[in-house]
């Protein structure tokens, strides 16, 4: 059987020599026609590949020896110098703590001179937009005149707003760390308005001008006890007591008024305002202390920035009570006082209050309106630098 395989088999070859040798040829050529059509296609660079010249191959990774340039600028490719970055410092009795973002720095350094100029030495190779600092009952002042003084845009933000932002992040925890950086956060994505420099002469006539208002809300507590107390001692200590006060708020009083005539800017301005009705020696004082904006601004901002200015409260078809919200206490807290004189003493803000009461409106509205109108008088005649002139149509 194997002899007649072997037979048949040299037969078959020997018969069909010609027709293979033909077969074979046009193969071979059909196989070097196929590996030219191949070279071609992989040898032909893919539009949408970076590098490399064949997507089924290793040879383009062979190839690459450096990472192709691009025409754009890559973050890695930027000089640490002309980065941009927001600060956030998170403010403590005995130290601060500070975040960057993008993140680039954070830190925490003692609350002093020397720990302020470390802190500026670090940022030295950045280009730092904004730093917000959260109000923390006054040891921020020390940070923020520093950086105003260095030259940097300062924001000193209120730890509400501050707050509420964090929890709009989905930021519940609280640490320094991550207050300091949801500050950054807020610097970067709010960007509030940084605060004007206040020289010394402004901060020391603020000093004296606060501790009056501490010491007239410390007899006016001891004046309340007066009232409930029976013990003959107890009476006599709280007597005592308003009589030191007295004394040293009418010493406040002559250091405020000697402050405001040393200077010509502040006595120029109280002159102003002392010439309108209603507004006595401490609401001027006041306004000159705490509000340096008064007369920088239009009506609607310096509204706004007191507190004295109505929101709407309007959901579908809902329509709510206008509502004042924020600003600054201790601004309202006077002018309530001025409001309040003005309204029986000066023409403008009697006539405007008898026509809100005619309209049908309660007291808080009538009054809160008052204080808008005598604040937005007093900032159009501090920025026209003009007296009071009631026959004179004010423009405001």
């Amino acid at each position: 059987m194997l002899t007649s395989i072997m037979v048949n088999g040299s037969i078959a070859e020997a018969s069909g020599g010609e027709a293979s040798v033909a077969s074979r040829a046009d193969r071979r050529r059909r196989q070097e026609f196929d590996r030219a059509q191949t070279h071609e296609a992989v040898t032909k660079r893919e539009p949408c590949r970076r590098c490399g010249t064949s997507p089924n191959s290793r040879l383009s990774r062979r190839q690459r020896t450096t990472r192709p340039a691009s025409s754009h600028l890559q973050d890695w490719d930027k000089p640490m110098e002309a980065k941009q970055i927001f600060i956030g410092i998170d403010v403590a009795k005995d130290t601060f703590q500070i975040a960057c973002s993008p993140q680039a720095i954070s830190m925490s350094l003692p609350n002093s001179k020397e720990g302020i100029k470390q802190l500026i030495e670090a940022v030295q190779p950045y280009t730092v937009e904004l730093v917000v600092l959260e109000a923390t009952g006054g040891y921020e002042h020390l940070i923020a005149t520093e950086l105003l003084g260095a030259g940097f845009n300062v924001v000193v933000a209120s730890p509400k707003q501050v707050r509420d932002f964090a929890r709009g992040l989905g930021e519940f925890a609280k640490t320094d760390a991550i207050d300091a950086y949801v500050l950054a956060r807020f610097a970067q994505i709010v960007q509030p308005k940084p605060k004007s420099f206040a020289n010394g002469q402004t901060e020391e006539l603020a000093d004296l001008v606060s501790r009056r208002r501490q010491l007239t809300d410390l007899r006016t507590q001891e004046t309340n006890r007066m009232e409930t107390v029976r013990h003959p001692r107890v009476r006599k200590s709280i007597r005592k007591m308003i009589k030191t006060l007295d004394y040293q708020i009418k010493e406040l009083d002559e250091l405020i008024e000697q402050h405001i005539q040393a200077d010509d800017n502040f006595r120029q301005k109280d002159q102003i305002l002392r010439s309108t009705p209603g507004v006595g020696p401490q609401t001027s004082a006041m306004l000159l202390s705490h509000l340096p904006e008064l007369g920088q601004l239009n009506r609607q901002e310096i509204a706004a920035l007191v507190g004295v200015a109505p929101f709407d409260f309007r959901s579908g078809s809902f329509i709510g009570k206008s509502r004042i919200y924020g600003g600054r206490k201790d601004i309202r807290s006077v002018l309530y006082m001025a409001a309040l004189s003005a309204m029986r003493c000066n023409p403008i803000i009697h006539n405007f209050s008898e026509r809100l009461y005619d309209e049908g409106k309660v007291f808080k509205v009538v009054v809160t309106a008052c204080m808008r109108k005598l604040l937005v008088i007093l900032n159009s005649m501090v920025r026209n630098q003009t007296l009071w002139t009631p026959k004179k149509i004010i423009k405001y």
